[in-house]
């Protein structure tokens, strides 16, 4: 059985069904993972397909043992909890073992979890009571002496734990309403499906609609995109509305014998417009269905509201409070009832009016579901309208989770936004900034910085601001980050901060003022804190390489000077991270000075020392300059190795997910080999993940690209490039707002001159700062003054040799 009950088949999916199924059956055939994508709106029925066709596939699939699990992302005040989903499913997963009778089986599935996945065994209660007797949870795993090494993370122990299910049976994962997922579940679910082997079969489930945003692609869109694109056997359904035909039997068959008016089935189909869930819904209407049209689901569900009595609207509204998924106990403790009185109201909601439906429990806590997340968020609205009510239900909720003894990161996480509303700023500072520390170290950086803007507006502080400073440099906002820095060192004079700590929010500014090429106010900042460490330090090393890196990629270009900052920090004998970070940038230095064969062994010898630190960003950098030497050098079959490496180490260590210049070199290495299609879609993927901050220096970027394929392979090429780049600009593959940025670019680009320069013509005809122009040129040359110049003198090398 799956972690759906199975429906009635109130509605014919036959063709969707089937191609589920056949997903399914060639996955088991041939013993090899599938990945399923199902898309459609609100209401048009997934959840209910998505049920019967886990129940069809366990029954079809008894004798191989198939093991079926399904988790849905949940929405709340702070998007959905890290991995909220895949623990979800892990738990259906297990139940579903339990279910099939045999106690050996189960018993597998638990030794599984011990032997491979011990940080997940808290997400599954019935694992945990049949190994209460020895190892519960990760910790005690670590405690009880059993070695693992820092590399083990969550990723590798859920990896490791699939692929050891995958050996007795296949395994059916469905994760619904992802559109709600954040991007540590996405991206956790991304490498799952590339790199399992065996039988797993994969089904996402979301609302496109949920996808767009104005300010950037939604990671669930890059994630499907980036699996059809590896995976292009990767199966996309697009679940459709009913036809006015089905409607009128889902209208029918819903009303459960009940004799409806024609002209009332007509309206509720007219009305509905194809949504099953807008037509059942206007069913418990009856006649009185249409005569105040609603405009959209959360009318519906309004509407359906209406017909409780009070105080079971009251206790719905508690309950949406708590969250989609609530707790009985926490329930009946807000709403000053006998927890029985609880279990039978919530009975009743159930059986009678199909608002709310039980849920797998939380340690020992048993739990329901809200119909639907959108009927939640109307149910919190209606409780927020009386605000000294609702803050004093939030500040009762708040004792009752700081009396539980042990915090897991899902209730830490909750706790911080109940304080929130509580308007108890103190305490939603102190739990925001612990949650976010958490998150950022779990690689929820989004879900950190939504954490940390918290910290900020109850408790504005020098850490609160730090914190936030931290998240938003992670991403890429470097913007952000600067302002996030001056704020913090501006809490300075009302607040006791040790120096260290102010050292490394000045050395974090001055990272952000370098990105933002504000290089007279890095110097400032990065002068004052050389001269005030004048010892052998961390900082100081720290500040030494940063001030290298400003006199090779400044304005003012010192090679010389930055191979002499470089040899001061290996000098002082550095930490392994400090020591790569100075022989990269000796290495590109001496790039910049047209001395290939030097850079080539100080940047051989930086990605050595990286590999010592076991750290992924470090060697993820050491790679990325020496790939950066490569393309300058036109070693291009060289180049597309190294960038496909830093590709596999950022989607498994999630290491520059959030702004991946792996994606920006791949398009301009594929350009020169000749593969213009595939480099026109990865440019539209990196102008598509880029920050709104960011967009005019793409756009220097390209025009950067195409004039260097007219140097190199005449104005055709250019050309060339422009039409795969008109090809590739289309919404299916881009936000709507970066399909029309690329159109324009392409519209401006088309109308270039033979003789042409890049910036000059990003600064004039495309609207690019000056700044900018140049910073993106820069980087483009890898701070080498003439490409041509380096490309030229290695040619005559080696003619000469």
């Amino acid at each position: 059985m799956s972690g759906l009950a199975a429906p009635p088949a109130l509605v014919d999916r036959t063709d969707e069904l089937s191609q589920l199924l056949d997903h399914v059956q060639l996955a088991i055939q041939a013993n090899e993972s599938a990945v399923v994508v199902l898309r459609g709106e609100a209401g048009v029925g997934k959840t209910s397909l998505l049920a019967t066709f886990a129940h069809r596939a366990v029954q079809q699939h008894a004798e191989a043992g198939l093991l079926s699990g399904y988790g849905q992302a949940m929405l709340n005040s702070l998007a959905s909890d890290s991995f909220q989903a895949v623990r979800e499913c892990l738990r259906s997963l297990t139940s579903s073992a339990e279910r099939s009778g045999s106690r050996t089986r189960l018993d597998r599935v638990a030794s599984s979890f011990r032997q491979h996945a011990p940080d997940w065994i808290e997400s599954v209660p019935v694992v945990g009571q049949l190994l209460a007797a020895g190892v519960r949870t990760g910790q005690a795993f670590v405690a009880s002496g059993h070695e693992r090494t820092e590399i083990d993370s969550r990723l590798d122990q859920l990896l490791r734990l699939i692929e050891d299910l995958l050996t007795d049976s296949p395994v059916l994962m469905v994760l619904d309403d992802l559109h709600w997922a954040d991007t540590a579940t996405i991206d956790l679910l991304t490498t799952i499906a590339l790199r399992v082997k065996g039988p797993l079969i994969l089904v996402l489930a979301y609302r496109p609609d949920q996808l767009h945003s104005a300010e950037q692609t939604h990671p669930l869109q890059r994630a499907v995109l980036r699996l059809c694109r590896y995976r292009p056997e990767t199966g996309v359904i697009d679940l459709p509305r009913l036809s006015s035909s089905d409607t009128e039997l889902l209208v029918r068959q819903a009303a459960s014998g009940t004799s409806v008016a024609r002209d009332v089935v007509s309206r509720i189909v007219r009305l509905s417009a194809g949504n099953p869930l807008f037509a059942e819904s206007l069913v418990r209407l009856g006649d009185r269905a249409g005569r105040s049209a609603p405009r959209q689901i959360t009318a519906v569900l309004e509407e359906r509201l209406s017909y409780l009595t009070g105080a079971d609207q009251q206790l719905l509204e508690i309950a949406a409070l708590i969250g989609y998924s609530f707790e009985v106990d926490y329930l009946a403790r807000l709403a000053r009832m006998d927890i029985d009185d609880v279990y039978e109201r919530l009975h009743v909601l159930f059986t009678e009016h199909g608002l709310v439906r039980p849920a797998d429990p939380r340690a020992d806590f048993d739990r329901y579901l809200i119909h639907h997340p959108l009927f939640a968020q109307i149910l919190r609205e209606r409780g927020a309208s009386n605000a000294p009510r609702w803050r004093r239900h939030h500040a009762r909720l708040l004792e009752i989770l700081e009396a539980e003894p042990d915090w897991d990161d899902e209730l830490q996480v909750r706790a911080a936004a109940v304080a929130v509303a509580a308007g108890n700023r103190a305490k939603a500072g102190a739990l925001a900034s612990a949650a976010a520390r958490r998150q950022f170290t779990l690689g929820a950086v989004s879900k950190a910085r939504d954490l940390a803007r918290i910290a900020v507006e109850q408790t504005p502080s020098f850490d609160a601001y730090a914190l936030l400073a931290e998240c938003l440099s992670a991403e890429g906002d470097h913007v952000g980050g600067t302002q996030a820095c001056a704020a913090a060192l501006a809490c300075v004079g009302t607040e006791t901060v040790a120096p260290a700590l102010q050292a490394r929010v000045r050395l974090l500014w001055a990272r952000n003022l370098r990105m933002t090429c504000r290089w007279d106010q890095t110097s400032q900042v990065l002068d004052g804190l050389i001269a005030a460490h004048a010892e052998p330090s961390d900082i100081r090393g720290e500040a030494l390489i940063l001030k290298a890196e400003v006199e090779l990629c400044g304005p003012i270009q010192d090679t010389l000077r930055c191979i002499e900052l470089c040899v001061a920090v290996t000098a002082m004998g550095a930490d392994a991270k400090v020591q790569s970070r100075a022989y990269g940038h000796r290495g590109l230095a001496h790039l910049a000075a047209y001395e290939p064969v030097d850079a080539e062994r100080w940047l051989m010898l930086a990605i050595e020392v990286a590999r010592t630190t076991m750290h992924p960003y470090a060697e993820y950098e050491a790679l990325h300059w020496l790939s950066k030497k490569t393309m300058a050098c036109l070693e291009l079959d060289r180049s597309w190795q190294l960038l496909e490496a830093l590709a596999q180490m950022s989607q498994t260590s999630g290491v520059a997910s959030e702004n991946p210049p792996h994606l920006r070199d791949s398009s301009r290495v594929l350009g020169l080999q000749h593969r213009l299609t595939e480099s026109a879609e990865a440019f539209a993927r990196y102008l598509d993940v880029s920050l709104a901050s960011a967009l005019d220096r793409v756009a220097t970027t390209l025009a950067c690209q195409i004039h260097e394929l007219e140097q190199l392979y005449g104005p055709a090429a250019g050309d060339r490039l422009l039409a795969e780049l008109r090809g590739a600009c289309r919404e299916d593959l881009l936000a709507p707002d970066r399909c029309t940025r690329l159109a324009d670019l392409l519209l401006e680009l088309g109308r270039r001159r033979p003789d042409w320069d890049p910036v000059n013509f990003a600064v004039t005809e495309l609207g690019v700062s000056q700044d900018d122009a140049q910073s993106a040129d820069a980087i483009f040359r890898f701070d080498v003054t003439s490409l041509s110049q380096l490309r030229a003198a290695i040619r005559s090398n080696v003619a000469g040799s």
